[in-house]
């Protein structure tokens, strides 16, 4: 029996067994550049790029405006939860192949009781697993790379990028946006702030300096998984009082969005009609979303957290203020 002590033994031996990557089967055309570009290399980014190859779809570029692959996507940055918010089993990044779920590198490194033994994913090893799953599959991220602006030209697009801050200008097929909160429009904030100075306020999409709120009230606004996780961090980085302020009489609590979390659903999701979706959108949108337990716990440990419900619309004085969506 030979006995190996690489990790990554298994998902190698899945990669062979499924054969080298498809040819490239869409015809070059001149002046076009890439056949798709996906914005945004952090794990949905990088999800799309290793499908795209095995379907036989070459010149596919990975762009992202981080400096690098420690400040893409939220895991590392924006991210403050301690555990993901869905279940540790919930298919996705592997497409099919067990040896490449975040399960089979967990057990790999740690053990089947081990991973028995967690409710769901740690961020910061998803962070890990989303890190290795880029190396072991070659999946290229170009960097310091933000679109700036899309044209339409004919049957494509020129992208104006900038490159190392240098303006660029490439040509692609198709656009994949797989850049989080920018790229469904950006995040909301509300005109009550118009009149306060850009110092004293962050979305929780920004990379908030919690060490500079130490000794300080801050208020946070909005009652999702976020806001709590916001309050959490600035509490734990010495704050001298939170208080989140939610419109609704109650913190919602019923799931709405997790009936959804079934194969039948996410396999046949884009065939439902556009009726039906956009009043599931709504239904969940009335509802509202639901903070897990564990973010509103690790809050209401504090002393020094309030918590004011049916509080609407609250002007901000003298606090920072981090608003939730």
């Amino acid at each position: 029996m030979t006995i190996t002590t690489d990790p990554d033994v298994g998902a190698r031996e899945a990669l062979r067994l499924i054969g080298p990557d498809p040819d490239n089967w869409i015809p070059d055309r001149p002046g076009v550049d890439h056949n798709v570009t996906v914005v945004g290399g952090s794990g949905s980014g990088s999800t799309f790029a290793f499908a795209l190859r095995r379907a036989g779809i070459g010149r596919v570029t990975v762009i992202d405006a981080a400096d690098d692959e420690a400040h893409a996507g939220v895991w590392l940055n924006r991210a403050r939860m301690k555990k993901l918010r869905t279940p540790k089993n919930l298919p996705g990044h592997e497409l099919g192949i067990p040896a490449l779920s975040f399960q089979a590198w967990y057990e790999a490194r740690h053990g089947t009781e081990a991973y028995a033994a967690i409710d769901r994913i740690p961020r910061l090893l998803w962070a890990e697993y989303l890190s290795w799953y880029r190396q072991f599959l070659n999946i290229p991220v170009r960097y310091r790379t933000r679109l700036v602006r899309i044209e339409p030209a004919e049957d494509f697009f020129r992208l104006h990028l900038e490159v190392n801050g240098v303006a660029q200008v490439e040509t692609t097929r198709k656009i994949i946006f797989a850049n989080g909160v920018a790229g469904t429009g950006g995040p909301y904030v509300p005109s009550v702030l118009a009149g306060l100075p850009r110092t004293l306020y962050a979305h929780t999409a920004d990379a908030i300096d919690f060490t500079a709120l130490h000794g300080k009230t801050v208020a946070v606004l909005g009652a999702a998984a976020s806001a709590f996780d916001a309050a959490a961090v600035a509490l734990e980085s010495g704050a001298k009082a939170v208080h989140l302020f939610a419109r609704r009489a109650a913190i919602a609590s019923l799931p709405i969005i997790r009936v959804r979390g079934y194969p039948g659903a996410y396999y046949n999701y884009p065939e439902l009609p556009d009726a039906a979706r956009w009043f599931q959108a709504w239904r969940f949108r009335q509802v509202g979303s639901t903070p897990p337990p564990d973010a509103i716990e690790r809050a209401i440990a504090f002393p020094n957290f309030h918590l004011h419900l049916s509080a609407g619309d609250q002007r901000t004085s003298r606090a920072t203020a981090s608003w939730r969506r």
